[in-house]
């Protein structure tokens, strides 16, 4: 593998790679990310997230330097520059280097770029030890949907989370679960996937959006409401969802044992529709599958 990187329009060493003190990103977070996941080399929902990108960038008075379309076949050289096979592509857009001043600036250069990185193999749907979410008040700003690079919020929360001894932050606001640190959190209740709507405590996640629509292709009703902590904590089933982790059970919430510590058959099956998407986009886990006797 090489370790490069895509900026302004070159792939060059990651070494080599130079940004300016005045970089807006750098001093205001004055700009959107994407994070995609790569199966044998190849984007999973690559437009989704792309269009996302677009959506966020336009979120905060930015338009894309370069068509998506265009950007989707750049994303694919910095990929087969890389040689990763199985990672991450993470993507970043700035307003651009410019005097540092609240205003924005007129007439300067936006700062793209994304490189790859290898992830390990995740593992089989419904294996593994569950998810132990930590509850964290939501004080974050009021446009979630935008995929912002201003994180300092959801690190801080992940910091507590970990500190206490759990995975993931999980946000709460007067009673009402929202979403993760860095994930989308559903709960099955009474047969009924429920999850809160996206908006501004909400990001629209990728596998989020795949999963309803797997949801229904699998028969499962779904129900994009307000969800109550309480209500969640005493779910048949939880599961969080994002990009690098797909699916993941929760097994417990402030080390509270939920839905009865094991991965519910709900999670799993939904799984396994996600991971059946990503092999027909990306002909992955063949073997995986194979191994498993399906």
């Amino acid at each position: 593998m090489n370790d490069c990187i895509w900026l302004n329009g070159e792939i060059i060493p990651m070494s080599e790679a130079r940004l300016g003190i005045e970089d807006r990103g750098f001093q205001f977070a004055d700009g959107v990310y994407e994070v995609l996941r790569l199966y044998n080399g190849k984007a999973f929902g690559q437009a989704e997230h792309l269009a996302r990108l677009e959506r966020s960038a336009g979120g905060i008075q930015l338009t894309l330097p370069i068509a998506p379309v265009a950007l989707a076949q750049e994303i694919e050289k910095l990929i087969a520059a890389s040689g990763v096979q199985d990672g991450m592509v993470y993507l970043q857009l700035t307003r651009g280097q410019a005097p540092r001043n609240h205003v924005f600036p007129d007439g300067i250069e936006q700062t793209l770029l994304f490189y790859a990185r290898p992830l390990p193999p995740l593992s089989a749907p419904g294996t593994g030890e569950g998810v132990r979410l930590w509850a964290v008040a939501d004080e974050r700003w009021h446009r979630c949907w935008i995929k912002s690079i201003a994180l300092l919020p959801n690190v801080l929360a992940k910091n507590q989370a970990v500190a206490a001894g759990a995975d993931e932050a999980v946000f709460v606001d007067r009673g009402i679960v929202s979403e993760c640190a860095a994930s989308n959190l559903f709960a099955v209740i009474d047969g009924r996937l429920v999850t809160h709507p996206v908006g501004p405590r909400v990001l629209p996640g990728i596998t989020r959006a795949v999963l309803l629509d797997c949801a229904k292709e699998l028969g499962i009703a779904t129900e994009e409401r307000p969800l109550g902590e309480k209500e969640a904590i005493g779910a048949d089933e939880l599961f969080i969802t994002s990009t690098t982790r797909e699916v993941s059970w929760v097994g417990t919430w402030n080390s509270l044992r939920v839905g009865g510590g094991c991965c519910g058959d709900a999670t799993r099956a939904l799984h396994e529709a996600l991971r059946e998407r990503i092999a027909i986009e990306t002909d992955a886990y063949a073997r995986t599958v194979a191994n498993a006797g399906r």
